[in-house]
């Protein structure tokens, strides 16, 4: 029996649905089960009610928030399940922000605990209906004659599109482990910001000069703006991270999970093609 928390989140109904394709047994715990998958079983609830839940779980899988990784672990209690935690890349950045401690603090509960399993740390996540990333650079294209770069766009990223990521997951599931390890999920080859959003803009029929904006006073401002007590419209720490470059290896993801992650320009196709089936016109075009 394979359990999954966060089974509500579009990353866990992806997984799902490549895991019950493969025809094996679930539990999806979610706070609101209307719409899972109904080949699943559902347990409608949330991680404090996580040892009902375990009751005879093999493997658990975890798309929920990785703060939430030592809470599953003591319900685990004694039993000895698989284990595969969903964590972020914002693990390996050197900026001091809540959100990397809060995964550093993760990955290393579940290395100390000796458990067999995987914790996978994906870089930036784009497609589907949660993703944030590209939506606001969508919105920027639309509204904006030129894209103003921090740095001039020129740190490196490794998007990675949430399909590959759901079949990681997938697969992380269905193989054997030994001990704790750790996995980043990325795409397949690192890109110049500024390119990333040419390709956006290219996809979505606009043309868009990039305007280089100086990092250091944008911070700076956006800092001080934070200092005084109000709410600068972009996290200082967002620009922070721009000056940090992401750059792993593809060998893990491929040699421990046999995934192929898809390039950006494909993985853009196929996030502008689900939009339009679903008729969020969350993409855009240029009409």
């Amino acid at each position: 029996m394979i359990v999954m928390f966060g089974a509500s989140s579009d990353i866990g109904r992806r997984a799902t649905a490549r895991l019950l394709d493969a025809g094996l047994a679930m539990r999806l715990v979610a706070r609101d089960c209307t719409g899972l998958d109904p080949r699943a079983d559902h347990f409608t609830g949330d991680i404090s009610d996580a040892q009902a839940a375990l009751r005879d779980a093999d493997v658990v899988v975890s798309c929920a928030h990785a703060r939430f990784t030592s809470r599953i672990l003591d319900a685990i209690g004694s039993r000895t399940p698989t284990l595969v935690l969903v964590g972020s890349a914002w693990r390996y950045s050197k900026v001091p922000e809540p959100r990397g401690r809060e995964v550093v603090n993760a990955e290393a509960a579940f290395m100390q605990s000796g458990r067999n399993g995987v914790m996978l740390h994906p870089t930036m996540i784009y497609g589907g209906w949660q993703e944030n990333n590209l939506r606001r650079l969508f919105d920027v294209i639309r509204r904006w004659p030129v894209l103003p770069m921090p740095g001039g766009g020129l740190n490196l990223v490794q998007p990675v599109f949430v399909e590959d990521v759901a079949l990681c997951i997938a697969a992380a599931a269905t193989r054997t482990w030994q001990g704790p390890n750790v996995i980043p999920v990325c795409g397949p080859a690192p890109m110049h910001w500024r390119d990333m959003a040419q390709l956006c803009a290219s996809a979505m029929g606009y043309r868009r000069a990039i305007l280089p904006v100086p990092l250091a006073p944008a911070i700076a401002a956006l800092a001080l703006v934070q200092a005084i007590g109000l709410q600068p419209p972009v996290d200082p720490n967002t620009l922070r991270r721009l000056q940090e470059d992401v750059m792993f290896p593809l060998q893990p993801m491929r040699d421990e999970l046999g995934v192929e992650p898809r390039d950006f320009a494909a993985g853009l196709a196929l996030m502008l093609a689900e939009d339009r089936l679903a008729g969020t016109g969350k993409a855009g075009s240029a009409g």
